[in-house]
């Protein structure tokens, strides 16, 4: 056997399996994976955006005492006839309530839930599609004057919720199918994740003593030439936001596919979160009266005395609740959800969830979205994340043109003495 037979005959080693797994899976999903990571990094401070470019809507200017609650559902049910179901109360003073108002005809349809029979189905197949129902509406509200400043859909919060859709579905309208796709490429991130931190590290473990193999992989080399800036910037950007993008990637099929949701939670050692605020009950007695709101306010601020953002949502029913969320805010602020439910009629707590009292798996699912929107830890954290969706968004593109790259290399000029040199085989 010749030499030159044996050196074509090459190992196919492990590194390589994991090279050509990084490669198959880049190339296909390269274009998703932008959309998505560019969406993302646009959404990360949408909320912040749409305050800053809406502020004088947003924005109101503070001083004394705001109206009674009661006083402010009734003025804004009359003005835009409808029932309001939930409010927002900010954390900061000077930031406009946030009412929730569903049409009278939506709202009553959300308490009625009739069962169809066969002869009801038939008569509905018969008159054909029922007519669209009037979209529940927000408005921003000054709490101090009463009065309904805006439609809390502005042009930018629409310009958000378009992002969002393409974020998520890519803009197509069966959601299933559009879920399904950047789910799956949110998995191929994962798995870009795992055999691109693979690639990183240096090739022989024998020398994973040694800096000067590592360091390498922190640094781009600006003064080279095009082709070594963009493999180092794909290097090296990887491996700074390899984090938070694994983080995404993890996340982001939770809210694509119900069996990863599932599946998630269970290795999570508990189950999904409900949709449902609460799905608790309470029976009302003789002659009972819904309490005032500023009761509830008061109960949720006894139970959980932070200063922090509160959103109240009315009971559906005469058996229903009062069920409260609060977060609260800031630079460097934990995001995280505490959940109470009050009966509508005596105001006492039928029941609390704390978030610092959940263990790590429980915290984990209830995070799932403040996870992979960065919104966690309040404003530090959602940096961190625009920078590395930032660079998530770039991965995609490096790593084509490092692809491109070794396809289209120029031809090297070789010596005439070089191509005169002769061949020699040693046979065995």
């Amino acid at each position: 056997m010749s030499l030159k037979f044996k050196a074509m005959k090459k190992k196919y080693t492990f590194r390589k399996f994991i090279n050509d797994v990084h490669l198959w899976l880049g190339l296909p999903s390269a274009i998703i994976l932008v959309v998505m990571c560019f969406t993302g990094t646009l959404y990360v401070f949408q909320k912040e955006i749409t305050q800053w470019v809406d502020r004088d809507k947003y924005t109101i200017e503070a001083g004394g005492r705001y109206l009674a609650i009661a006083d402010l559902t009734t003025k804004v049910e009359t003005e835009k006839k409808g029932t309001v179901t939930s409010i927002q109360i900010p954390q900061l003073a000077n930031e406009a309530w946030t009412f929730n108002v569903a049409k009278k005809g939506n709202a009553e349809s959300k308490t009625e839930k009739p069962t169809l029979t066969k002869d009801s189905k038939k008569n509905k197949e018969l008159a054909g599609s029922t007519p669209k129902k009037d979209k529940d509406k927000s408005y921003w509200v000054n709490p101090y004057n009463g009065k309904v400043i805006s439609d809390a859909q502005t042009p930018t919060s629409e310009f958000f919720a378009t992002v969002l859709k393409l974020h998520r579905w890519l803009l197509i309208e069966n959601h299933d199918i559009g879920g399904a796709i950047t789910g799956t490429a949110a998995l191929m991130m994962l798995l870009l994740q795992i055999t691109g931190i693979i690639l990183w590290a240096p090739a022989k473990l024998k020398s994973w003593k040694k800096f000067n193999v590592w360091e390498p992989g922190f640094k781009i080399k600006f003064d080279a030439k095009f082709k070594r800036v963009n493999f180092d910037a794909h290097k090296a950007l990887g491996f700074y936001a390899f984090l938070f993008v694994t983080i995404m990637a993890i996340t982001g099929p939770y809210f694509a596919f119900n069996w990863y949701k599932t599946s998630f939670a269970s290795l999570m050692g508990t189950k999904p979160v409900s949709k449902e605020i609460s799905d608790q009950s309470v029976r009302p007695g003789a002659g009972s009266q819904r309490i005032d709101l500023e009761t509830v306010l008061k109960n949720v601020r006894t139970e959980y005395p932070y200063a922090g953002t509160t959103r109240i949502t009315f009971p559906k029913d005469s058996a229903g609740v009062f069920a409260v969320q609060k977060y609260a805010s800031g630079f460097i602020a934990s995001s995280a959800v505490d959940k109470m439910t009050l009966d509508q009629y005596s105001g006492k707590k039928v029941g609390a969830t704390r978030f610092d009292q959940k263990t790590l798996g429980e915290k984990i699912i209830a995070s799932a979205k403040l996870l992979h929107t960065g919104e966690l830890f309040g404003t530090f954290s959602k940096i961190l994340y625009f920078l590395a969706c930032l660079i998530a968004t770039s991965l995609p593109i490096t790593g084509f043109l490092i692809w491109w790259g070794k396809n289209n290399k120029t031809e090297k000029t070789v010596s005439p003495a070089r191509k005169q040199r002769p061949v020699i085989k040693v046979t065995a």
